[in-house]
């Protein structure tokens, strides 16, 4: 482990990547191997704190490309088969399986510890040849000309210094440095949700392989809460709705949080036995989005570029699939000689078309009106489109799902659309 006083080795590198979370390990891992010079510059200490725990089967892939798949198989991560949704009357539908659509080993994945699993991945990108720097902050990207070439660096025990690079990545997740430093962050207003969440040991489980299940317990109006079981007996709870509902008997972030799991029923029961265990966490403001999201010789990835909504637990997937998307034209910008801004975002049309599929979901579960067993009885031919959806799979033709979809609930806006005027961005607490 690098100690966070060292300085780094050179001045100059091929790929400077911001922030040591999965989707910067993961590209930083894949260029490495690429034979590129990649340096990581990670503000906290590991292990640390993170939300965002359960991953979708379409990952699986990913992992295995990366030589991730035998630490997770040797890992004490729950093994997750399926996802369930329970109506706000308690009815729970029966669970959508992986399988339905995924043969073999790559039918299943796993509900992660963060700080376990993101020390896991960015030792493998350790174990890759990646240089890596805890405890640095970085300060600001370095222009010249309209074009990155590095990153001022802060460390914690150090004096700022300057790092050259060909290639900036932003892999800061919801610190968004680069959006931030050049005014291109900005909430989306038409997914105005808010978040608490907490964690119970000894939260009731399921039977077999319904052990580490995604449950999702839907509200009257629109809100929901996740289940998700983790190691050592611990569950993380947390509840996705309107802010003005959330907090509108208390400001207080654990006062809401706590008023609300004892109003839902089947989470009561699942956490009668349990005890709470650490702070309630939350965020007023999910939602928000970058203007920009690739430049002249810098690149977004993750949840640096955006963050819609935790429903499909996509966050993850999001993270490392661009971030290996992302490598694939790095890789080719750096043998090339063009760190064009065309050539550095030639992932992104189908990224988004992939993201938009996404977002058509969100927008239809937040639809009072919109039910996806209805759906799935008016068209079976696409459970297995919705299923593809639960499992990532998206980034391909999903126009027939969708077109289907926009016959039960109006399309939401195109992306991006309604945001205030560049000059004025909204501000982002995130």
């Amino acid at each position: 482990m690098n100690n966070p006083s060292t300085s780094p080795a050179n001045s100059n590198y091929d790929v400077a990547v911001i922030g040591g979370g999965p989707g910067g390990a993961a590209l930083a891992t894949f260029l490495a191997r690429a034979g590129h010079r990649c340096i990581v510059f990670e503000q906290a200490k590991y292990p640390r704190y993170h939300i965002g725990e359960s991953l979708v089967p379409h990952t699986y892939g990913i992992f295995e490309r990366l030589g991730m798949l035998p630490q997770l198989r040797a890992s004490a991560f729950p093994v997750k088969h399926s996802v369930r949704f329970v109506a706000p009357d308690g009815k729970a539908s029966l669970p959508f399986y992986f399988t339905e659509t995924i043969k073999g080993d790559g039918a299943r994945t796993w509900q992660v510890e963060r700080s376990q699993f993101d020390c896991m991945m960015l030792d493998h990108a350790r174990a890759n040849g990646v240089e890596v720097h805890e405890q640095s902050a970085v300060q600001e990207v370095l222009f010249e000309g309209g074009r990155a070439v590095g990153v001022r660096v802060a460390p914690a025990n150090g004096s700022p210094t300057e790092v050259r690079a060909k290639v900036v990545v932003d892999a800061s997740g919801r610190a968004c440095v680069i959006g931030r430093q050049l005014n291109l962050l900005c909430k989306l207003p038409e997914l105005r949700k808010a978040t608490a969440w907490g964690y119970f040991r000894g939260g009731k489980r399921l039977p077999g392989i319904d052990a580490g299940e995604t449950t999702m317990l839907l509200l009257p109006g629109g809100g929901w809460f996740w289940y998700i079981p983790l190691p050592d007996d611990i569950v993380s709870v947390g509840i996705v709705t309107d802010p003005e509902y959330l907090f509108s008997q208390s400001d207080d972030l654990e006062a809401a949080f706590m008023r609300e799991t004892a109003l839902c029923a089947a989470l009561v029961d699942r956490l009668a036995t349990a005890e709470r265990v650490g702070p309630v966490r939350g965020s007023r403001h999910l939602a928000y989005l970058n203007r920009q999201t690739c430049g002249e010789g810098w690149v977004m990835i993750g949840d640096a570029r955006a963050f819609l909504d935790p429903i499909y637990s996509s966050g993850l997937y999001l993270a490392l699939g661009s971030a290996e998307l992302a490598a694939q034209c790095i890789d080719e910008a750096l043998k090339s000689g063009d760190v064009s801004a065309a050539q550095l975002g030639r992932f992104e049309a189908p990224l988004m078309k992939g993201v938009e599929v996404v977002r058509r979901l969100i927008h239809a579960f937040y639809d009072p009106k919109f039910s996806f067993m209805d759906f799935v009885r008016r068209f079976p031919e696409h459970r297995i489109a919705l299923i593809d959806c639960l499992v990532g799979d998206v980034i391909k033709d999903m126009s027939a799902f969708t077109e289907s979809l926009a016959q039960m609930t109006p399309p939401p806006p195109p992306l991006g659309s309604n945001l205030p005027p560049p000059s004025a961005p909204a501000p982002v607490n995130a």
